[in-house]
């Protein structure tokens, strides 16, 4: 019989099970990912984390009948920052619908650059100064007519 005063993991060590078994990860696997490299003290790029989305999955609802990803909810969940849709939201009515580019960068300690290029590289809007609580330094989203995605799943909608 174990002594039940030892660790947890201690009991569960003495099991043995199916190499395969080990090797499975879910999809709830990807997003502790996720969240277990956000708190690492290194800030960067949102994309290079949210970089799991490589099939395409349902597509939320939003407003005006604009839709979007699993992976913009996920950013939009985790990183509490459904904001930064309605900032874009805010300028589609001076932008060509198709095809946008958005890049949000740090450019200090809590102030962003929001600048949306088309297809062909060439800045269309940009919007200065955006005082933002953001945990990352850049993020882009990509809005194809009423869908926003992630860059990584631009090719699966």
């Amino acid at each position: 019989m174990k002594n039940f005063t030892e660790p947890t993991s201690a009991y569960y060590n003495n099991f043995k099970t199916p190499e395969t078994f080990r090797k499975y990860k879910s999809p709830s696997a990807l997003k502790t990912k996720i969240m277990t490299n956000r708190n690492s003290s290194r800030r960067n790029f949102a994309n290079d984390l949210y970089d799991v989305y490589s099939v395409p999955q349902d597509l939320h609802d939003y407003k005006d009948g604009y839709k979007f990803t699993e992976g913009i909810y996920d950013l939009t969940n985790y990183e509490d920052c459904l904001w930064l849709l309605d900032l874009i939201l805010d300028q589609q009515l001076d932008l060509n619908p198709e095809f946008q580019i958005w890049y949000f960068t740090r450019t200090h300690q809590n102030s962003f650059t929001l600048v949306c290029k088309n297809k062909e590289g060439n800045k269309i809007a940009e919007t200065e100064n955006v005082q933002a609580n953001f945990y990352f330094d850049d993020v882009t989203i990509i809005k194809k007519d009423q869908l926003f995605c992630l860059p990584i799943e631009e090719k699966n909608y």
